[in-house]
Order: structure tokens, then sequence, then C-alpha cells
């Protein structure tokens, strides 16, 4: 018997669907791109229990007959492209036909459409990927695409999803993500009876930002552009005073379609390393604009990935415009602040990302009125020189860790030497020498203290005299709800405030120096992070491993002696095991015959 055979069609739709169809936010994505390419003006998205019973997307499009919407849940049917030439040059979001029927091959669907100028509309019905009825109806101009019960049919997939907040923290997260693509666009979510974004038509760009990112995050935006050979790059990146531990607030636009790429990620994280602190990322949105040819977008199911046609191209503009917004540091005293061109009134609120006046705050001019920040830590310069050519590769290695060290690095047995690129203590004795990182140990300090609090039930608390306002998007405003408890054993005190704000009157006192709103979200991202599972104790220790971060030491922060000298007696009274909370060395000892190997001493 033959063991090569042809898939029946039902298992077919169930493999494309699972490609298509990653979870609900998926369906909510795919869902709105038809409706942004059906001409849409204003875009309603209902949802409930995260969408897994159900998703609802109504638009005013240009609709469709009954006999498109028949062949609308076909695979591989589309009105976008006909032939294999208009690959080259896709200027519409979908384009490959296997949305509409990749969900309904997983879930109760029901389609009523009604094209303009008609006098009824028409109804059709599929559950998993079997037509159960059609048939005329009234209906307003327009589309509608109801999602009942996802995944009813592939319970395997079902039980994969995760909780109602984090499953409505990826819908809202893309439909914003559209919405910064489609500034001109009116986009509504609805999370049961509870309204989670109004987004309403931005007169520009910048206006569109504000609404989607927030008030407290567009303050600390400013415009970058450059010009290639048949491409352009503009859009707002950020200051090191509001940044992530990750790359979730990175933006791309190509061509009007919101994408995920590594290549203009990595533009972005190698322009920042030498500004930024370790670890730490800026915010930004950038839309590129080519020729179609220059950019395939048809790499990727889900169409979130593009190919450019010359990588090093786009990668060298985009470092460019960025390398010129961290040069002219516009955020620095005395230079001038960008803002939203002069409107008669602002773009309206939007919940969760609310601007009541963009331009409050600033002077006449553009410049802050606040008070100017600290000049940003200078970038290191310099690396560690390389042995001798006659030294061997055991010769420099280094002769042991601190966990490895039998010596205590007791003042009274080191000479403290200096200090190299602001960033790493020399000691030396008689015979050998150590190299300390002085973030990594100011890390390790405040982890092993908070963890000592922890231990104790409850992080010591140091309540504000004025709270702190922190807007957050939905799914960190969940999680904040879900997980107080375990917030308020880790040293925060929070009040809500209005939609997707939350007062923040207390925080860990040993992080009392430190940036509220970015401390904050932080903690929430790795709460969120954590593997599904993980005792208490071994999350509650990686979150507190985050939080040390925001008060300790930084790389390139000049200390004085008696800086160095506390610091390096605190590292004394602590179990470092030779690492910081991250796995990073705190330490590394040399001894005389090695650093005399470099130099081809004996």
């Amino acid at each position: 018997m033959s063991k090569v055979r042809i898939l029946s069609a039902d298992v077919i739709n169930r493999i494309a669907a699972g490609e298509v169809v990653e979870r609900p936010a998926s369906v909510v994505k795919e869902l709105v791109e038809n409706s942004l390419d059906a001409g849409a003006g204003r875009i309603e998205c209902l949802v409930e229990k995260g969408g897994r019973e159900l998703i609802e997307v109504s638009d005013d499009g240009q609709g469709m007959d009954p006999e498109d919407l028949a062949v609308a849940v076909r695979r591989h049917a589309t009105s976008k492209i006909s032939e294999a030439e208009d690959l080259a040059a896709i200027a519409t979001l979908g384009f490959r036909g296997e949305a509409l029927s990749s969900i309904a091959a997983v879930s109760r669907l029901r389609l009523v459409s009604r094209p303009r100028g008609a006098s009824s509309g028409y109804w059709l019905e599929v559950e998993g990927g079997r037509v159960t009825g059609s048939g005329e109806i009234g209906a307003p101009p327009g589309s509608q695409v109801r999602v009942a019960d996802l995944f009813f049919n592939t319970p395997a997939r079902r039980k994969f999803l995760r909780t109602v907040a984090t499953e409505m923290g990826h819908v809202q997260g893309w439909l914003q993500r559209l919405a910064l693509a489609r500034p001109r666009v009116h986009l509504v979510l609805r999370h049961g009876r509870r309204t989670v974004l109004d987004i309403a038509p931005a007169g520009d760009f910048t206006q569109r930002v504000a609404a989607v990112l927030g008030r407290q995050v567009f303050e600390h935006l400013y415009p970058v552009q450059a010009q290639g050979e048949g491409m352009t790059v503009n859009g707002l990146v950020g200051d090191p005073y509001e940044t992530r531990s990750g790359a979730r607030d990175i933006h791309f636009v190509v061509n009007g379609r919101y994408v995920r790429d590594r290549l203009l990620q990595q533009a972005v994280v190698q322009s920042a390393r030498s500004v930024l602190p370790g670890g730490r990322l800026p915010v930004a949105v950038l839309v590129l604009q080519m020729e179609p040819h220059l950019v395939d977008v048809n790499v990727h199911p889900q169409k979130t990935e593009v190919r450019f046609l010359s990588p090093a191209a786009v990668r060298q503009l985009v470092q460019g415009a960025l390398a010129a917004h961290w040069a002219a540091a516009p955020w620095l005293p005395g230079t001038r602040r960008y803002r939203l061109a002069a409107a008669a009134t602002p773009a309206p609120a939007a919940a969760g990302g609310a601007v009541s006046d963009h331009r409050s705050g600033y002077r006449h001019g553009g410049h802050p009125q606040a008070p100017p920040r600290p000049p940003v830590a200078a970038p290191l310069t310099g690396e560690v020189p390389p042995p001798a050519p006659a030294a061997t590769a055991a010769a420099a290695a280094p002769a042991s860790t601190a966990g490895e060290m039998g010596q205590s690095l007791s003042l009274n047995q080191w000479h403290l030497a200096g200090v190299l690129w602001r960033t790493y203590l020399l000691l030396t004795s008689a015979d050998r020498l150590v190299v300390v990182d002085q973030h990594a140990a100011a890390e390790r300090i405040t982890f092993e203290k908070l963890r000592r609090q922890a231990d104790g039930n409850r992080v010591a608390v140091q309540r504000l005299l004025v709270p702190v306002q922190v807007e957050l998007d939905e799914r960190l405003y969940q999680r904040a709800q879900e997980q107080s408890r375990q917030l308020a054993e880790l040293g925060f005190e929070l009040e809500p405030f209005g939609a997707h704000t939350v007062n923040v009157t207390g925080i860990p006192a040993l992080l009392g120096d430190c940036r509220v709103r970015q401390l904050l979200r932080d903690t929430l991202e790795e709460l969120e992070e954590l593997a599904p599972g993980a005792s208490w104790r071994q999350a509650r220790d990686s979150v507190l491993g985050r939080m040390a971060c925001h008060a300790s030491v930084r790389a390139g922060q000049e200390l004085a002696e008696p800086q160095v000298r506390a610091l390096l007696e605190q590292l004394e009274q602590v179990d470092h095991g030779g690492t910081c909370p991250h796995g990073r060395p705190v330490l590394v000892e040399f001894t005389r015959q090695q650093v005399g190997g470099w130099f081809g001493r004996s």
C-alpha cells in the first residue's frame, strides 16, 4: 500500500489555520486588515472572554455581494491580486486569500455584508469549514464578521490559550499597531460592555502616535527622518529617559503595513547600544516608504515579516537616521522640542492612551517647562587590550571568577588601584589582580537585600509624597489588577486612577532613587513572562532581579572613591555567588603570572 497520500480538505484547512490563526489576536488582525483593504473609515471590534467565546469585527467598507460572499470563505480566494506579476507590487494588506477560510475552519463563522448602494445585505454561516446556511438580510453598508467558539474543533489548540487578560492584551496590542499604520481610520475595541480603545481619526501621524502610546510616552519622543535611493524613513524615537527592557515598543510600518523585522530591530538596538544602559531599548515608531519592488511581503502566512531587496541599504538608512537622533540629543536643555502640529483641537482622547492636550507642558517655541534632567551617562569607550602574541590562551583566561576565589575582598587585603572606563574597579594584592563590574556588583547587592526582605513576607515600602500616575495598556493594566497581592509583597502600593491608569503611592524603599513608571512597567512585564506553573518563590526572585537593576550603579557612571569603597564593603557582606541576578560575572581574578604572560615575562 502506498505510504504517500493526498491530505483531505479538512486536514489541509486545519493545517492552514494553524499557520494563520495562532490566537484570538490573529483573528482580529486578519479581519481588521480586510476591513482596511475594503476602504473602511470606522472599524469596531467586540471581544468576549479574550476572544475565546466571540470576536466580532464590523466596518463601513465597500461590502460584498452574495456571489463574493460565498467565494470569500474558500481557500486562496482574494480580490487583491489575479496574476503572478501582481506579487511584485502588492499595495494591499491582504492578498493570500487564506484568512477567512482558515478562521472558518476552526470556528463558527457568520458573515453579514451589504455592498454600498445595495438595498439589502446577505449572510453566510460556516461551521468548522462547512457552509451551513446563507440568505438575504437587512444590514447597514459594510461588513460584519462574527467568529464564535474559536478552536472548538481543535481542543489541543484551545488549551494552549493563555488567560483572558493575556489574550486580551494581545488583541489590544495588534489593534494599536494597526492604528499606527493607518492614522485616519477610527478604531474601537470593546471587551464585553467595556470600551477598551476608542482611537479617533488623527489629523497627522504624530497625533495618532500620541493617542496610541499615551501622553506620558509621547512627551519623550522626537522626530527622525532620512532619505535614500527609492526609500525614506520618518518617525519618532524616544530619549534615554523613557526606555524599555525589551523590544515591545519598537514599531515598524513598511508601505502602510505593520511588520516585525529583525533587520530593522537590530538597527535600532545597535544604534542605542552606546547611548542607553545595557539591556535598555528606546521607544520608536518608524515608517518606511519604498518602491513596491524593493520589498517582498509574501514571505510569511501571517504577513508580519518582509524581505528587502537591499537589506544593507535599508539598515544603513535607518541607522543613519537614528545616529543623527542620538548625536543631536534634542532632549538636552536648549534644544528645540518637537511638538504636534498646531491644530484647533487635539485628537480625541483614547482609552488607555489618552491625550487631553498635546501641547500642554511646553512653552512657546517648544521648550520643556520641567527642569532639565541630568545628562545621560557618557558612553563607554575602549576595550580590554588583547594579550601579547606570545601569551597562550590559558594565560589570557582569568584565574577564577568570584565564585571560585578563596580570598575575601576585604579592603585590608586589597588595594584599590583605579577605575577603568568608569565601569570596572581594579583591585590588586601582592600576586593578584581583580576586576569588578560595578553595575553587576551593585545589582547583586540590591537583589540580596530585596530577597532578604521578601523572605520576611514583604519588601519595605517607601511612600511617595506625590503619587506617580502611570498609563498602562490593557495587558499590563489587567496584570496589575490580577496580581495586586504579589505586587504588594514586592513593595508596590497602587490605586486605580481612571481607565488604564494607576496611581503609584509606594515603591520598594531600596529603589527610592529610580524612575517609577519604568520600574512598574518592567515589573509587570516580568510578571507576565513567567512560565506557567512556576512557584511564586522562583517567580519572585526573577522579578526581584529585574527590579534590582533599577536602583543599581550603572556602567559608565562615575563614582567618587568613597562610593567605590562603600560598594566593595557591601559586596563583602552578601553571598553573591560570583554573578549578578542575570548571570553575568561580578568579578574576575588574574594571577601575577598571567599578567606577566601577556607581556612575555616568565
